[in-house]
């Protein structure tokens, strides 16, 4: 079997805080041989990898100057979590990543109760050498994943079946990653669509899909 990866999975993989991390990191790391992702879904990928990325930079360092300027002690992790969150709202990074981040930090550090110079201290570090992680994911992301070379528009040689997921309520750019996964299991055949967007997948698997050379649709969450 080889697996056609959407642009979900990939995120997920390379964000260690993301809430799909763990799903997409099994996947990859046992399927790492045979799965494939299109030019159209490494676009994606990095266009939004680098809108999470300054949204995580944002968050990481409004919560170091929270904590700079942070006069009281913490109890323990939740009394934490909730000044900061209060504080960062207008940060427009989801909440999720949010708690997840400092979850890992807090983790990382074995904090128990502290004072608040030394939190900071400790924050200021994190946040320096936090983007190494993911900069190392990525690149391993980018050696595993293999290239379906069929250039952006690829859905153009497709164009009914593009219309045809697009009436059934799949929106750009997700026809169009679906149709880049079709012409890639005409190589690859049994090639299983796999993503993390449940909604996608049920909406496509209430239709006949026979017309797509996709083995399975899958949803992995």
């Amino acid at each position: 079997m080889s697996f056609f990866a959407d642009t979900n999975i990939a995120l997920g993989y390379t964000i260690i805080h993301d809430k799909w991390h763990e799903n997409a990191k099994k996947l990859i790391d046992e399927k790492s041989d045979t799965i494939f992702w299109s030019n159209l879904v490494e676009k994606e990928y990095n266009v939004k990898l680098d809108n999470i990325f300054d949204n995580i930079d944002i968050f990481l360092k409004s919560t170091e100057k929270i904590l700079r300027n942070n006069q009281k002690n913490f109890l323990n992790y939740y009394d934490f979590e909730e000044h900061i969150l209060k504080r960062t709202k207008r940060c427009r990074l989801d909440i999720n990543k949010k708690q997840k981040i400092l979850e890992h930090f807090w983790s990382k550090y074995s904090l128990i109760e502290v004072i608040a110079q030394i939190l900071y201290l400790n924050f200021r570090n994190y946040n320096k050498n936090f983007k190494k992680l993911y900069y190392m994911r990525d690149k391993k992301l980018n050696n595993i994943l293999i290239l379906h070379n069929c250039g952006l528009n690829n859905y153009l040689k497709y164009l009914d079946y593009a219309e045809k997921l697009y009436e059934w309520g799949v929106h750009k750019p997700d026809c169009k990653i679906v149709i880049d996964a079709h012409d890639c299991g005409l190589i690859h055949p049994n090639l299983i669509f796999v993503s993390t967007d449940k909604r996608m997948i049920d909406l496509i698997l209430e239709h006949n899909t026979e017309f797509l050379n996709i083995f399975e649709f899958k949803s992995c969450n």
